[in-house]
């Protein structure tokens, strides 16, 4: 398992991308002499404390509306006896990633999550993805991933349209397996819903019909 709270200046070996408009600012809610924006960002870590590390886009100015920031984790290199095991390209071995996100403002923009894979060429390839203001709390969000080679995650931050906009993320974690509960957002579907519940509805939909045809 891995796991980082980027209370340490190294980022537990995270990196700036340098194909980007700006960077990720590692930041903490006893900081002083830094000034806020008012009505966006999170005061404190995902735990409440003044004195816990998190990361965070600042989107005053001089960032412009679209422009990203993405933060890249180490390389991970995927259990060799997982990918022995499996049988078909719908078998690769399951990653859980979990992370805080603090999504807070009337302009926030996007918060993507992004599996890279290693080869000749990377490739990108989008898991998750939030917009728009979430309200002032930290939020956890559980994500399964399916490398079928080294890999890294990346987190991206996407400016919204005015300064009120600034997104944070803390405490990630990557371990083997799938997430043990269905991951949590707001973009529910029935996908994430309980087996008894869709049948459920699609029973009582069915009656109705068959009322209504009467």
């Amino acid at each position: 398992e891995f796991h980082c709270g980027f209370e340490e200046e190294a980022l537990c070996s995270f990196s700036q991308d340098k194909s980007d408009e700006f960077d990720w600012t590692r930041h903490s809610g006893s900081r002083e002499g830094t000034t806020y924006t008012p009505n966006t960002g999170p005061s404190s870590d995902h735990t409440g404390s003044n004195q816990g590390f998190y990361m965070f886009i600042e989107t005053s100015r001089p960032r412009l509306e679209g422009d990203k920031a993405r933060l890249m984790s180490p390389t991970f290199n995927i259990n060799s006896k997982s990918v022995a095991s499996s049988s078909s390209a719908s078998n690769n071995p399951t990653y859980c990633f979990t992370f805080y996100y603090h999504m807070y403002g009337k302009h926030i923009g996007a918060l993507n999550i992004f599996l890279r894979q290693k080869g000749q060429t990377p490739t990108d390839t989008l898991v998750w993805s939030l917009t728009g203001n979430q309200g002032n709390y930290w939020r956890q969000a559980r994500v399964n991933i399916h490398p079928t080679t080294a890999f890294q995650v990346v987190m991206e931050g996407v400016r919204g349209s005015g300064i009120e906009g600034d997104i944070a993320a803390d405490d990630v974690t990557i371990e083997e397996g799938k997430c043990k509960d269905s991951p949590p957002n707001n973009l529910r579907s029935f996908a994430s819903l309980p087996s008894c519940y869709v049948f459920l509805l699609c029973i009582t939909q069915s009656l109705v019909l068959i009322g209504w045809q009467r």
